[in-house]
């Protein structure tokens, strides 16, 4: 009977040869990515941090049909049922099902549109699985026939590029801008006075020294122009010619220009750039570049036709065309003569009578 002893692993010749990293003990591992041999936890370490791999075999790559076996077949079928699994659970989730054109508004909100449509205010929703969207609180009371906006109050400072962010979740259309920014601005009311120390400038200030500014939507580079607004003005007013996504954002600052990377425009300008179109000069315009240049209000004379040539009948134009094939002379020489020879005539007529 024979014994058998056994030989320890590291004595055995490994298949793979010897760790492409420390070199000193057989390999172990392969990474299924870069296909670097190693022997030990320490070793994967270090190849993964000094080549940048992440362990993970490309599935994706390309591999000629000669080097294929059975595990790349499997590996690639079983790759295409994931991605089968992948696209029918994208067409289970809610938010991923919807598209612009496929989307129908919810009754709420296409009253709200409606309403806001009335009232020169182009209200525009964004898709459900947006934030915006989401924490959007505007509705319309029915029963009132008014709007209730949610306001987004950004405080602009001179110290920080950040503002200060407010939300406001139920701004009357009738209400003035001043109106609803008191409670921002006047110490003895309780939301002030807990933010004092970052509306300190704004409150300081007073609202007759602030300016408001309404970021401006559905215009040519619109994430650096907004609009001037009137503290005096009601939120209605203010919003009406504006195109506003889910709610309207607008800026205070206590310096009378816009705040740092926007710049104002107006209304009028919305509307020739949302139509990609040249702008058709209103009434004021007009009269003031009449009485500018006087000379642009006379027309120019309309150019004069020429004189289209007058037919002949057809008729006229056949005896013209007999005459000439005869020979005959239509020149005044020629019909003075034919006369005379007529006088001749008539007189050696009457000598022989």
């Amino acid at each position: 009977m024979t014994e058998t002893t056994d030989v320890p692993a590291s004595s055995q010749i490994s298949r793979l040869g010897n760790c492409e990293v420390c070199a000193r003990q057989p390999a172990r591992y392969a990474c299924p990515k870069c296909e670097v041999k190693t022997c030990c936890l320490t070793c994967v370490q270090i190849h993964k941090r000094e080549l940048e791999c992440d362990g993970k075999r490309d599935r994706t790559k390309f591999m000629p049909m000669s080097e294929m076996t059975e595990r790349e077949f499997m590996s690639d079928y079983c790759f295409l049922e994931e991605c089968t699994r992948y696209a029918e659970h994208r067409k289970k989730d809610p938010c991923k099902r919807y598209t612009q054109q496929q989307r129908q508004l919810p009754l709420p909100l296409y009253r709200l549109r409606n309403a806001a449509a009335e009232r020169g205010t182009r209200l525009q929703f964004m898709l459900a699985n947006f934030s915006r969207h989401k924490e959007n609180r505007t509705y319309l009371h029915w029963k009132e026939r008014c709007i209730y906006w949610q306001v987004e109050w950004l405080f602009v400072h001179m110290d920080s590029e950040t503002p200060t962010r407010f939300v406001e979740k139920r701004c009357s259309e009738q209400q003035t801008l001043e109106e609803l920014l008191e409670k921002y601005l006047d110490i003895q009311q309780d939301l002030a006075s807990r933010h004092r120390k970052v509306l300190q400038h704004h409150q300081t200030a007073g609202i007759g020294e602030l300016s408001l500014w309404l970021r401006a939507e559905g215009v040519k580079r619109s994430g650096q122009r907004c609009y001037s607004l009137a503290s005096y003005r009601t939120l209605g007013s203010s919003l009406a010619g504006k195109t506003i996504v889910e709610y309207p954002t607008i800026y205070v600052s206590y310096e009378q220009r816009p705040p740092a990377g926007l710049e104002a425009i107006d209304s009028d300008e919305e509307e020739e750039e949302a139509a990609g179109t040249d702008p058709q000069p209103t009434a004021a315009k007009r009269s003031k570049t009449e009485a500018a240049d006087p000379t642009e209000r006379a027309e120019p004379p309309e150019p004069e036709e020429p004189e289209k040539p007058k037919k002949q009948l057809p008729e006229l134009l056949d005896l013209y065309s007999l005459a000439d094939s005869f020979g005959v002379d239509n020149s005044p020489e020629s019909s003075s003569s034919s006369s005379s020879d007529d006088e001749l005539l008539s007189v050696n007529e009457n000598v022989d009578n």
